[in-house]
């Protein structure tokens, strides 16, 4: 009955052995009853006699004392003694100290085997027997001398399957478990819940592990899913994915025996509150896991996410948290970056800091950069929880495949545009979805099936009541719990331009860490496509799929983050039966595979593939439940008939009072089915008996957490949205090769239209016009005609900033090329002389000009499109945006009235003056004429007139002159005589017949500076005014 054991540390430190050899060891804080004793201060969790080790029919065996916290044997909590075996490890309450069996002796008479080799023997005396020693060993007491450690052989083991295949010897350090055919253990294609590499059993330090590769459903270990490798023992039941194939660890040599009734038993699940008695006999503490809910009882203990491992500091200041291994605390997920966060001990106390991370760290809810914790502080990262304890250890949660959604007394109200006042289209709506179901959401047209699922998934909050997810109020918490959900709209949220396979690599790069490698990317894409059933169409356009495919696709879409609840609106309205019916069992598969699935429909023919329904009726809840009870609660035959019964009293009430009195019936015919439903056994089990034990209320219009991108990240994802945006454009090839034909063709057009001697107003007119045309009507419609997609994004993590900033260099490097393709041809043609377009520079400043120009339009086209509701509106304000273009911009003729005041408002007017200043050229009208110039500053009809006159002046004065000579007399008296030659006939100027090196005039409030200044003043006003629309859009 000798035994040796050694406290182990979390991070695989063994301090010096004990060696015990008595029949029978306590473990607790009791130093007067225990033998091995735990301080208290150290160690708030162990009980004052926590569990006991002893000698049983030739083994040893742990049983708990019934501890508040339970004893645990290599991570499975009792419920029943065990008997333990060599480097077994057990554990004293929810990350309590740990002890590892080193060695003992074996009865000859066991049939209990620990090894094929017989252990050296223990020298006599070093060994104490309890008849011949006058007392125990003393706690924490060591022989004086150190026992042999009994050498662990090779441990043979096997994985059997379930359905009748051989047995699979595990004969090698690692074994791959996947569809990929490398892969040692290769899983037919079919099973959609197996990924192409899904886990690995490897041997450490002599023990078998089990690690999950990042596969998409996840493993499991006696039915919890893992998320570091996790050691196995005889028995264990192996899962790849929820509702995947399972198979049985055999290996008898780590085989956990029981005493008595042999009961399986799960891991350690950590409660979210503490029971009575463990308030009342001792202080031990647990990590307390609970939202934002008051009260609860026992019940909400099963809520309590699973406890996936635990840190210490162990003399380190530091513990860095993250995806790559080497961190303190790995966790999986590629929605976690490589080094995500840090946990330090500081001179304030524990500090959490995000390390630049591309999802954030959340503390109760709100993203943190920095931040002073607590024991009662939940710090979540991706879908991990971390708590901190009293004794400053850390413990991992993981909330995945446990996601409840609960609904109290929703209301939503909308302003009633025709008569005032507000409709209200939910009443009084509470639901409770438990995890991994599979809820439909059904009522006639208007019963607020939408409206319903809008207020549970975050897009509109509602008028009143709360939604919680595992105990956070959704609209309070938001921002933490956006990577937990996801939601398909009635419209395809997808870009129809892209290939699959290209969709859902832009979904990952904007939604998954920016440190995600392009590997790792392809893995969850091939995971994703298999699960949807879209490995065949990898590089099919969306745009060529059926309506059946495409819903896939918006199905993988949300997928690609391994959302918890996924809600979607009338996901098969569209589709014929058959489609339908494949697209409905892909919902159960997703719902089976560990996730939540709630949806709107208003078909009636796969009803029972659901878990529950939801019946609503003019807003109001009327059934909630199995649909197999929904037909006998309201006497139908089959689900057809559901809707007929609900509206069997309308019916008959408006054959009796007309139709006028519709209305109010069907108010309260549905008002009487609420109050029906409410006296049912249905609702008090399912609503008012689950919301009552988590204890819920408050209100969910909580505050909303910004979501702060940072620099990099906006950086980051405005290169990945220009990079889709450019992409979805050049796919459409015949309306660039449209886009960019248009500008050589206005360019002939000009060139045949333009008179060589006419001046050149016209052509720098034009320039002007069909810039800010370029880019208006390139832009009018990009926003709105991506107004699901944008909605969608924006909900899980899309900046307002990098999506503007995307389409601007999209479309700015679209309206370039358009412009050179104007401005180059109309260049050559002044360069050989066919047609004369003067400017300085070879025209550089004025193609700078036309690019500002078109940078103004395209940020007038963006404005609109985020202010209209279609893109046929768009269109259709485009014209009245360019006709003030023409008729303010001083083509017709100098402003000097109320038109002068209006043109300051017109870009083309100040493009215009641009263009006309960047020419050189002297003006027709003296407005803005070369004071140095050939007219003197007078403008070219000016100052013809004025040398005309001058003309004029002098022959008058000649003829004066002559006049005066004509009458007098010579010195002998005789008239003198004038000569034929004195008289000139004055020059009379004339305008000349080119005036092509003249434009009519020159703005007199503008010039060369002040219009550039201009124009970028008037692009960033528009860019502004658009953030501002796109920024008031989420609140509606």
């Amino acid at each position: 009955m000798n035994i040796i054991l050694a406290e182990e540390k979390i991070s695989g430190e063994q301090l010096p052995e004990q060696y015990f050899s008595k029949p029978s060891i306590i473990f607790g804080r009791d130093a007067n009853e225990c033998d091995v004793v735990f301080e208290k201060e150290k160690y708030p969790m162990v009980s004052r006699r926590h569990a006991e080790l002893r000698w049983n029919d030739g083994r040893w065996v742990i049983a708990d004392l019934e501890s508040s916290y339970g004893t645990f044997l290599d991570g499975v909590r009792l419920s029943a003694p065990q008997a333990v075996t060599v480097d077994g490890l057990i554990q004293l309450g929810v990350d309590g100290p740990q002890m590892r069996v080193i060695w003992f002796e074996v009865a000859d008479n066991s049939s209990f085997d620990i090894s094929p080799a017989a252990p050296q023997s223990v020298p006599a005396e070093a060994a104490i027997p309890a008849a011949a020693s006058g007392s125990e060993a003393p706690p924490h007491s060591v022989s004086g001398q150190t026992p042999i450690q009994q050498a662990k052989p090779p441990v043979r083991a096997r994985i059997e399957f379930s359905d009748g295949r051989a047995p699979f010897d595990i004969t090698g350090k690692s074994v791959w478990l996947g569809r990929e055919p490398d892969c040692d253990m290769v899983f037919d294609a079919a099973a959609g819940t197996v990924s192409r590499r899904h886990a690995e059993i490897r041997v450490e330090r002599g023990e078998y592990l089990i690690a999950d590769n990042n596969s998409f459903n996840g493993t499991l270990v006696n039915g919890h899913r893992i998320a570091v490798a996790t050691a196995l023992s005889h028995n264990d039941e192996i899962q790849l994915g929820m509702g995947g194939p399972v198979l049985k660890f055999s290996a008898p040599m780590t085989q956990r025996a029981a005493i008595g009734a042999s009961e399986k038993t799960g891991h350690a699940e950590v409660p979210g509150k503490l029971p009575e008695r463990a308030k009342l006999g001792s202080e031990t503490m647990v990590f307390s896991v609970t939202g934002d809910r008051k009260g609860g009882g026992e019940d909400a203990a099963g809520l309590a996410p699973q406890l996936v491992m635990s840190a210490e500091f162990n003399g380190k200041s530091t513990l860095s948290i993250g995806r790559d291994s080497e961190n303190d605390i790995r966790l999986d997920g590629l929605q976690i970056s490589k080094r995500h966060a840090r946990i330090q001990k500081t001179a304030a106390g524990i500090m959490v800091e995000d390390l630049g991370s591309t999802n954030g760290v959340f503390v109760n809810g709100g993203r943190v950069n920095r931040r002073v914790i607590t024991p009662a502080d939940s710090v979540q990262i991706g879908s991990f929880l971390l708590k901190i304890d009293t004794v400053e250890r850390v413990g991992v949660f993981d909330t995945r495949s446990k996601t409840r959604v609960d609904a109290v007394n929703i209301a939503v109200d909308v302003k009633n545009r025709l008569g005032g006042g507000t409709i209200r289209l939910l009443e009084g709506v509470s639901l409770s979805f438990q995890p991994n179901e599979f809820i439909g959401i059904l009522g006639p047209s208007g019963a607020g099936k939408s409206t319903l699922i809008d207020a549970l998934n975050g897009v509109k909050p509602p008028s009143q009541g709360s939604v919680f997810v595992n105990n956070l109020n959704l609209y309070r918490h938001r921002d933490s719990l956006r990577q937990a959900i996801g939601y398909v709209p009635q419209e395809d949220v997808i870009h129809r331009e892209l290939s699959v396979y290209r969709t859902l690599y832009y979904i990952a790069r904007l939604r998954l860490s920016r440190d995600v490698s392009k590997r790792e990317i392809d893995q969850i894409i091939s995971e994703v496509m298999d699960v949807s059933g879209l490995a065949e169409h990898r590089n099919t356009s969306v745009g060529k799929l059926s309506g059946g495919q495409r819903k896939r696709v918006s199905i993988a879409v949300e997928l690609i983050t391994k959302p918890s609840v996924i809600y979607l609106d009338e996901p098969t309205s569209g589709l014929d039966p058959a489609t339908e019916d494949r697209v409905m069992k892909l919902f159960r598969q997703i719902a089976e595979t560990g996730r939540t699935v709630i949806m709107t429909t208003h078909a009636m023919e796969n009803v029972r593939l659901f878990d529950k329904i939801v019946v609503l009726l003019r807003g109001k809840l009327v059934f909630y439940g199995p649909p197999e009870d929904a037909l006998a609660y309201l006497g139908a035959a089959n689900f057809k008939q559901l809707f007929d019964k609900l509206q069997e009293p309308i019916e008959a009430g408006v054959r009796e009072q007309g139709e006028p009195n519709r209305k109010r019936l069907a108010e309260t015919v549905a008002e009487e089915w609420r109050k029906r439903f409410i006296e049912t056994p249905q609702y008090d089990e399912l609503i008012k008996k689950p919301l009552g034990e988590m204890g819920v209320g408050g209100d969910g219009r909580g505050r909303k957490v910004k979501n702060r991108l940072g620099i990099f990240g906006a950086i980051r994802q405005w290169l990945t949205l220009s990079r889709r945006y450019s992409e979805v454009l050049f796919k459409d090839r015949l309306n660039l090769l449209i886009l960019f034909a248009q500008a050589p063709i206005i360019a002939l057009l000009i060139f045949l239209v333009m008179g060589a001697n006419s001046p050149r107003d016209f052509v720098y007119f034009a320039v002007s016009l069909v810039a800010i045309w370029f880019g208006t009507s390139v832009a009018a419609r990009e926003i709105i005609r991506e107004r699901t997609i944008y909605r969608r994004e924006r909900m899980f993590n899309l900046g307002i900033l990098p999506y503007l900033a995307s389409k601007l260099l999209v479309l700015g490097f679209i309206v370039t090329l358009q412009s050179a393709m104007l401005f180059v041809p109309l260049k050559f043609f002044d360069l050989v002389g066919l047609m004369p377009m003067p400017g300085e520079l070879f025209g550089i400043p004025q193609f700078w000009a036309m690019l500002l120009t078109a940078g103004v339009g395209v940020s007038i086209g963006l404005f609109v499109s985020s202010l209209v509701r279609t893109s046929e509106m768009a269109t259709s304000l485009v014209p009245l945006i360019l006709i003030p273009q023409i008729l303010f911009s001083g083509l017709v003729g100098l402003p000097n009235r109320i038109d002068r005041v209006i043109g300051m408002t017109v870009p083309a007017a100040w493009s215009f003056d641009t263009m006309k200043r960047f020419s050189t050229l002297d003006t027709l009208e003296a407005e803005g004429s070369i004071p140095r110039g050939k007219t003197n500053g007078l403008g070219l009809y000016k100052y013809i007139e004025s040398e005309n006159d001058k003309a004029i002046e002098k022959a008058k004065k000649d003829v004066d002159e002559l006049k005066k000579l004509s009458g007098g007399l010579g010195e002998n008296g005789t008239p003198l005589k004038i000569p034929e030659d004195s008289l000139e006939v004055p020059e009379i100027k004339k305008l000349p017949r080119d005036l092509s090196n003249y434009i009519t005039f020159l703005h007199p409030w503008m010039n060369e500076v002040l219009n550039q200044l201009v124009l970028m003043v008037m692009f960033l006003g528009m860019v502004l005014a658009t953030l501002i629309v796109q920024r008031v859009k989420d609140f509606f």
